[in-house]
């Protein structure tokens, strides 16, 4: 039971965490008419990918998760860079931004404003773990 309600926080944990920078749905993007025009960045992260650049499997992640170690711990772990974990999440987001400019769904304005949001947004993800 106990770790069912656990597994239940750490999930609900994760949608609100999410929800800031990255909305866990869909890579769409809306200028919602409550928005003004404002532009919602949303994007999904590939855990597959993640893991796949951190060189270990989803169980392992998830049990690195488990004990408390954020992706840059894992990373670190691993012998990966600090620079290079945190260049995968920056290439990630240029490569979203570049789909979104092309569409036309993203202003210059609006991708200088995201660029220079992002760079907090992604260090904080990589060494967040609420189970630290």
């Amino acid at each position: 039971m106990k770790s069912v309600l656990k597994g239940f926080l750490l999930c609900l944990t994760f949608t609100f965490i999410f929800s800031a920078v990255a909305h866990a749905e869909k890579n769409e993007f809306e200028k919602g008419k409550d928005d003004e025009g404002t532009v919602v960045y949303h994007v999904q992260y590939d855990y597959d990918a993640i893991t796949t650049f951190l060189g270990i499997s989803r169980a392992e992640y998830d049990q690195y998760w488990k004990e408390g170690l954020s992706i840059s711990d894992m990373a670190e772990k691993q012998g990966i860079l600090r620079r290079d974990t945190e260049g995968y999440f920056y290439t990630f987001h240029y490569d979203e931004m570049q789909k979104w400019r092309t569409k036309g769904a993203l202003s210059e304005k609006d991708y200088f404003q995201l660029v220079y949001l992002l760079a907090d947004e992604i260090k904080w993800f990589i060494d967040r773990n609420p189970n630290s």
